[in-house]
């Protein structure tokens, strides 16, 4: 479904803000409002003198649109959003204006908004600073960047505008453009989640794993085959033979982790739902990043309008890998287990434990683990859910395994702690 155009998005209205916004500076907002009031309260000529003020204004802003007319500070500005930032967290972002011998004229330091994410909760504070041009020197600025919810955002690079000598109106930007930032659910640092634990058979094991885990032992060699790494090549035995002769390796066996992320939302979704399926999201995140410094293998299998797969751990991938699936992961409408599910089931002879963030408890979600206990594989579930579930969840701990359930106000608090 096509999303629907904010008003700050519409042509001209969009245009009005962002000029409004950006070629205007902190003070020059103040006296243009000052001057419209005046224009309002003065209409009537003959009756109040307060159109004089509103002249004297007008002429102030009409002297300051012909100093713009010298172009483009001559000014290098350093500064670059951040590439990832974490929702919840202040980032410090540091920005350096360096002179180039025009120091009679100030320099506006700007942040802008992109018409399209107001009112999401991303924001830099200031936003707006006025600063002396330095003739050579350079100039240090610190701002706050922060970022209240998680997503990929297209935001406009911060830019750097010569003022008039009133500091009233700002010129051309120098610098500029668009840049993704990528910020990630909010997580905390579980000092321990214990799991099942156990081993399964590793088919290629070492190439899916890295170096790392049970011991790697020679158990002899064999002709060369098109593929093999180099590095296991026997010298002594090819100089003996004529012939290429790789070493052999056992195969790995290692504890690898299904993490399956229940993404289900109905369409006319609750607030409650909604922070739900975000504390979901967060709680999910968390577990990863404790995997993440272990030697499990961990897989993430989320639905959302894809099916999103992701390994980690033990070499694999970075814990950012995980974070930016979360990041970008939307609800899905539609029973998300009929997508997971052909997936799961295909890798469950080398998955150790499947670990299961719900959003509730019903027969569907049941079934699904039963079958996968049946086929030989641990399981541990967490509900994440502020009302009562569907169907009473006490009764399957017995025969499924350990169940967990939390609500997003638990999760807030885990992740408040973090911030305290």
């Amino acid at each position: 479904m096509a999303r629907r155009r904010t008003v700050f998005e519409l042509p001209i209205i969009g245009r009005i803000i962002e000029q409004h916004q950006e070629r205007l500076t902190p003070r020059g907002k103040y006296l243009f409002w000052t001057m419209a009031a005046f224009a309002m309260v003065g209409l009537d000529t003959r009756r109040t003198q307060v159109y004089v003020l509103f002249a004297g204004l007008a002429g102030l802003f009409a002297v300051a649109l012909l100093f713009l007319a010298l172009g483009r500070p001559r000014a290098r500005l350093e500064c670059r959003l951040p590439e990832r930032a974490t929702a919840g967290r202040t980032l410090a972002i540091p920005a350096r204006v360096t002179g180039a011998g025009d120091a009679a004229r100030d320099l506006l330091l700007s942040f802008p908004r992109a018409p399209t994410f107001w009112g999401t909760g991303i924001g830099v504070t200031p936003r707006q600073v006025l600063l002396a041009a330095p003739e050579a020197a350079s100039v240090d600025v610190a701002v706050n960047f922060r970022a209240e919810r998680r997503g990929r955002f297209v935001l406009p690079q911060p830019t750097l505008r010569a003022t008039d000598p009133l500091g009233l109106l700002a010129a051309r930007a120098a610098g500029g453009g668009d840049q993704v930032v990528m910020v990630y659910p909010r997580f905390y640092p579980m000092p321990e989640f214990p799991v099942p634990a156990g081993r399964r058979y590793q088919p290629g094991g070492i190439p899916l794993s890295s170096n790392t885990g049970d011991a790697v032992e020679f158990v002899g060699t064999r002709d060369y085959r098109e593929g093999d790494p180099i590095r296991n090549i026997h010298w002594r035995s090819w100089a003996r033979r004529g012939q290429p002769v790789v070493k052999e390796y056992q195969e790995e066996y290692f504890s690898r982790i299904a993490l399956v992320l229940d993404t289900f939302l109905p369409q006319r979704a609750s607030a409650a739902d909604r922070r739900g399926f975000e504390a979901s999201i967060s709680l999910l995140a968390s577990i990863a990043d404790h995997f993440s410094r272990s030697e499990y293998v961990v897989d993430v299998l989320a639905a959302g309008p894809d099916l999103f797969q992701v390994s980690a751990g033990r070499s694999l991938a970075y814990l950012e890998n995980i974070l930016d699936v979360l990041a970008c992961l939307e609800p899905c409408f539609a029973p998300p287990f009929e997508t997971v599910a052909p997936t799961l089931f295909d890798e469950l002879a080398q998955i150790t434990t499947v670990v299961a963030v719900l959003q509730d408890w019903d027969a569907p979600r049941e079934a699904f683990l039963k079958r996968v206990k049946a086929l030989g594989t641990d399981v541990r579930m967490l509900v994440v859910r502020e009302r009562a579930t569907t169907r009473a969840w006490q009764e399957a701990s017995a025969g499924l395994g350990e169940i967990n359930a939390l609500t997003p106000a638990d999760v807030e608090r885990s992740l408040s702690a973090v911030g305290a």
